[in-house]
């Protein structure tokens, strides 16, 4: 019986050591559960609510950009509402790239150039290739490649995808307001963007795009493009910039450039110099440079304009050479006076050279100094980056979620008429007007690929014609 009841008691015994083993792992496990639940609901909590995100960017963008823009017309503005209807629907499920252009063709509807998304923002949030891309005309040329694509350094682009650049361009014309030429100017950083090119829905296939180009001699070639993720560790600079050669350290030794720093013209030397200036005994001329209607970190524009004026009298050129080709612009209270009491200075002929890039404020500055001398001023190059009425002065706006920057314009600027027709122009052009028939190109001399290549600057070669003829 004591054997037995040894054994009871070992086997109860052992039946309460499993219970509590049991109850320890049940414990355990609801220990664990609790956890689980505890980081989904910590995630649930932090995990973005992508709808909830999209109705507040876009609530942003009527109240802090759609309300306050005045370049929209009454058609204009009705189809970029409805199209914001349209975006509140879908965007929830639309990837991040699809919903920013989305926002920037809503944008572009105002056909206004000041009235923008920026594109070189967009950019460094989304994928790049590795080379760069400059417009002649509405031509795109390599002008900057990675060393592994350096025999594509001077090739023209053809297609992506087998979508060809005819049917790219009103893809990313789509994107941007304002004149077909302005336009074109902000269109490399999309056509260097797998991640944008698919959202737009122009490629669709997976893995490395096919980029088609045409060589110096007429080779067609196919390369598969190495895509960089978005970021800030990348060269800053337009596409302007990459027609000088010269790379900034972030670029280190791993690009190579269609030209090298000893053949390029001097309106193309030294990127990083807002304001530049030479005498031209040849062409008894000054040549005034300016690439921002603004100061610069390192010379306030009073700076200049008075060394400007002293190299003038102690020189005395007879004329002068204005180039402006790459000035997007800035304020245009810093150069009015200036630009109105140097054509007094000057006794001989004033060129204004002027491009596509010519924008903003630097046709402000166009338009002040041929009105101040309207018979000896020539325009030389290519049509400015804008019509003669637009509207400008207003602000960026960053999305809070999506982080698109858009910018709205507030203020009509009339430079054809000096806004007398009008009553919601600018107060500086209203005090100042400028009235000018026309800034087109009196001598047409466009940058094209061929002259480039050969180290020439058209528009200063026909400036030296003129003279001549003279």
């Amino acid at each position: 019986m004591n054997a037995q009841k040894m054994r009871g008691d070992a086997s109860i015994a052992r039946a309460n050591e499993l219970t509590q083993s049991g109850a320890n792992m049940i414990r355990h496990h609801r220990h664990i559960l609790a956890n689980i639940l505890l980081f989904v609901s910590t995630l649930a909590t932090a995990a973005p609510n992508v709808a909830e995100q999209r109705r507040e960017d876009i609530a942003q963008f009527r109240t802090e950009f759609f309300a306050k823009d005045r370049a929209y017309s009454a058609n204009a503005r009705q189809e970029a509402e409805r199209r914001l209807v349209e975006l509140e629907r879908a965007a929830a499920d639309m990837k991040p790239a699809a919903f920013d252009l989305e926002i920037a063709r809503i944008v572009a509807v105002a056909d206004n150039g000041h009235t923008s998304s920026v594109e070189g923002s967009r950019s460094r949030r989304y994928d790049r290739v590795e080379l760069r891309l400059t417009p002649f005309g509405e031509d795109f040329y390599v002008l900057r490649a990675q060393e592994k694509y350096s025999d594509l350094v001077g090739a023209k682009l053809i297609a992506i995808d087998g979508v060809t650049i005819d049917k790219l361009r009103p893809r990313y014309r789509a994107l941007k307001g304002g004149v077909a030429r302005w336009r074109d100017r902000g269109a490399a950083y999309f056509l260097e963007s797998p991640e944008q090119l698919r959202a737009d829905g122009v490629v669709t296939e997976p893995g490395e795009l096919g980029y088609r180009f045409m060589l110096r001699d007429g080779t067609l070639v196919e390369r598969k493009l190495t895509a960089t993720a978005g970021g800030t560790a990348r060269a800053p600079g337009n596409a302007a910039r990459w027609m000088n050669p010269e790379f900034a350290d972030i670029e280190g030794n791993t690009w190579r450039s269609l030209l090298t720093v000893d053949n390029v013209p001097w309106s193309l030397q030294e990127p990083t110099k807002v304001f530049r200036w030479r005498m031209d005994v040849a062409q008894n001329a000054i040549i005034v440079e300016m690439r921002q209607t603004s100061n610069a970190k390192e010379e306030k524009l009073a700076d200049f304009f008075r060394a400007i004026e002293a190299a003038i009298e102690t020189h005395k050129p007879a004329n002068l050479v204005f180039d402006i080709r790459f000035n997007g612009g800035g304020d245009l209270t810093t150069t009015r006076d200036v630009a109105e009491r140097l054509p007094t200075l000057i006794p001989g002929r004033i060129f204004i050279l002027t491009s596509p890039w010519t924008f903003s404020a630097a046709i402000s500055t166009a338009g002040y100094l041929k009105q101040a001398a309207p018979t000896r001023t020539t325009v030389v190059g290519e049509a400015v980056g804008d019509m003669l009425n637009f509207f400008a002065e207003g602000k960026t706006v960053t999305l809070k979620h999506s982080r698109e920057v858009v910018l709205y314009a507030a203020e009509r600027h009339d430079y054809q008429n000096g806004c007398r027709a009008f009553k919601d122009c600018h107060g500086q052009v209203v005090s100042r007007p400028i009235a000018v028939a026309s800034l087109d190109p009196d001598i047409a001399a466009a940058w094209t690929i061929e002259a480039y290549r050969a180290g020439r600057d058209p528009a200063m070669e026909a400036v030296a014609t003129a003279l001549k003829k003279k």
